[in-house]
Parts: C-alpha cells; sequence; structure tokens
C-alpha cells in the first residue's frame, strides 16, 4: 500500500497542486487543501480498487475545494471571484494581458463549462477521464470542450481589442 501511494502522490501532486491553486487562486490556500486531500487518499487508499487513480484522486480534489467555499460562507458572492482568480506569473506584460483576459473570460463562461476547462487544461485530465468526473459520456465531453475553446479564444481576442 505505502509504495502504490507513494507511486500516485510522486506521479500526480503536481497537477492536483496546480488544480487546486487555480481554483483558490492564494498558495496557502492551495497547500492546505493539498495536504487534506492527499491524507484523504492515504487514509482510503486500502478501502478501495482504484481503477483509475487520477479519476479518484480529482474526484476528492474537487469535494475537497467545494468544502473550502462552503467553509469561507462569510465571503461575499462577488468577493469569491477573488480567491478563484491565480495570480499571473510572467513578467511579460503582453503575457500578463493575455492571461487576464484569459482569466476574465473564463468567468463569463457557466460553471460546468469552467469546471470542464480547468479539469481539462490546468489538470491537465484526460478526456475521459474529466467524463467520469462529470458523470457525461466521452465524446459530449470532447464536443463541449471544442466549443469552449472556440467561445473563450472569442472572448479572449475581444478583450484585448483586437478584430
Amino acid at each position: 500500500m505505502e509504495d502504490g501511494f507513494l507511486n500516485m502522490y510522486d506521479q500526480y501532486f503536481n497537477e492536483v497542486y496546480r488544480y487546486v491553486y487555480v481554483k483558490t487562486g492564494n498558495k496557502w490556500d492551495a497547500e492546505d487543501i493539498v495536504s487534506e486531500i492527499f491524507r484523504k487518499c492515504y487514509e482510503k487508499y486500502d478501502a478501495y480498487t482504484i481503477q483509475n487513480q487520477k479519476a479518484w484522486l480529482f474526484a476528492i480534489a474537487r469535494n475537497s475545494i467545494v468544502d473550502y467555499y462552503r467553509k469561507k460562507k462569510g465571503v461575499p458572492v462577488e468577493d469569491l471571484e477573488l480567491y478563484m482568480t491565480p495570480v499571473p506569473f510572467e513578467d511579460s506584460l503582453e503575457v500578463a494581458d493575455e492571461m487576464s483576459c484569459l482569466q476574465k473570460s473564463i468567468h463569463y463562461l457557466p460553471e460546468e463549462d469552467q469546471e470542464i476547462i480547468n479539469l481539462r487544461y490546468f489538470a491537465e485530465l484526460k478526456f475521459k477521464d474529466v467524463a467520469t468526473l462529470l458523470n457525461k459520456p466521452d465524446n459530449s465531453i470532447r464536443v463541449k470542450t471544442a466549443r469552449i475553446t472556440k467561445k473563450l479564444k472569442s472572448l479572449i481576442t475581444k478583450c484585448l481589442g483586437e478584430t
């Protein structure tokens, strides 16, 4: 069990951290949540015959983030966006502008579309894993992702003032 869990931890830690960081926008909260996620995984690791470790791990991550925001009830709804928006790392103004437009554009999407984008691109899950997490057919996630990406491209272009 120890070796299996440690292998899973080593393999997926960075992806889980990146996903949680994108959802919280705060490295300290992200670190706490990721620790909690892997603690839960360790406790339950023996109890399951896990066919898809990554999907199982991200289901726990998703639920942990929901729990995190439930505990933050005192935060006004309009301020939640501040907690959900990551800070751009890049020094380049052009890249920072693009990142800012990407963040703003993502927030214009419906919640389910945001979740698909976060799971697919920030958590780097395969379409099959995203479909499993969201209880949707694999092909519908592929099509929906293509449509969301096209919509995001349009929103980013509009945000950057390009035609």
